[in-house]
């Protein structure tokens, strides 16, 4: 309950919408001591000690000091971030399709319970075919405060491959803060397709918010389809005591990339960067 207050609060200016999002591909929150295989006795503590493995505590939440070390998808200038505790009080997961394989994927968020700037997010990529899971790659996706699922977790790209969609996010008294990840799964191996900072801000008489789409055809690239990313930016008027508004400061327009999967440099690229230029633009409104 904890954790999904502290959510709803991060997302309190801007609201991120997905399309798409394919069926059976429902996120589950649990405890941490919930068996991850129904009828086994590998709890999601467990697996969450392999990365803090001195994580101790009761219910009402788990904290350790000692985190392995994990790269960043992000790279270098993201890893080793300022915390200085790791916990949590509940985990997020999802079954995903790789290659055609199920898989399981986690979300640790060290930050729920020892909240740092830049916080701490493991996603672990599972093989629960057998009678324990078997950890197959795992790698900090914290770029903020507290990080979670995207409403869309996954978008199907191929019959057989998901791309997972991630926040991290954070807030203050009049402008939120919201980096929207995609992360391809490609032979059992996670890799950052890009990231987007979106900002929502209401403040001077102007509530302006700007949401996130993401929509791809599995059937219509080989071997992914490419992924259209839209961000649309509305700005309306509220009331309050500021300066007089000018017309061209409100209304909606829109900022869109297509990501193309490049074969030769197996990776997704975009066609523009558009979304690049609106990060520069958001950053000037800090």
């Amino acid at each position: 309950m904890r954790h999904s207050i502290a959510r709803l609060a991060a997302t309190l200016f801007i609201v991120l919408a997905g399309i798409t999002a394919a069926r059976g591909a429902d996120v589950e929150n649990s405890t941490p001591v919930d068996l991850v295989i129904p009828g086994g006795s590998v709890r999601f503590l467990d697996l969450a000690r392999h990365f803090v493995p001195d994580l101790d505590g009761s219910e009402s939440g788990y904290i350790g000091r000692k985190m392995i070390d994990i790269r960043h998808l992000g790279g270098p200038d993201f890893a080793n971030g300022d915390a200085e505790t790791f916990g949590f009080y509940d985990v997020s997961h999802v079954m995903a399709k790789v290659d055609g394989k199920d898989r399981m994927l986690v979300i640790f968020d060290f930050a729920q319970a020892a909240p740092a700037a830049q916080g701490v997010a493991v996603l672990a990529l599972y093989d629960v075919a057998g009678a324990r899971p078997e950890l197959l790659d795992a790698a900090d996706i914290g770029f903020d405060a507290s990080t979670y699922f995207f409403d869309q977790a996954l978008l199907p790209v191929s019959e057989e491959t998901h791309v997972v969609l991630v926040s991290s996010s954070h807030f203050n008294s009049s402008q939120s803060y919201a980096t929207q990840s995609m992360i391809m799964m490609l032979r059992d191996r996670l890799s950052l397709i890009d990231s987007t900072t979106l900002l929502g801000e209401r403040n001077c008489g102007i509530d302006r918010q700007q949401t996130i789409a993401y929509v791809a055809n599995p059937g219509e690239g080989k071997p992914f389809a490419p992924i259209r990313v839209t961000v649309t930016d509305t700005a309306t008027a509220i009331e309050e005591q500021c300066a007089d508004l000018k017309p061209a400061e409100l209304g909606t327009s829109r900022v869109e990339a297509t990501y193309v999967w490049q074969e030769a440099r197996s990776q997704y690229l975009p066609d523009t960067d558009a979304l690049e230029r609106l990060e520069k633009q958001n950053e000037s409104r800090y």
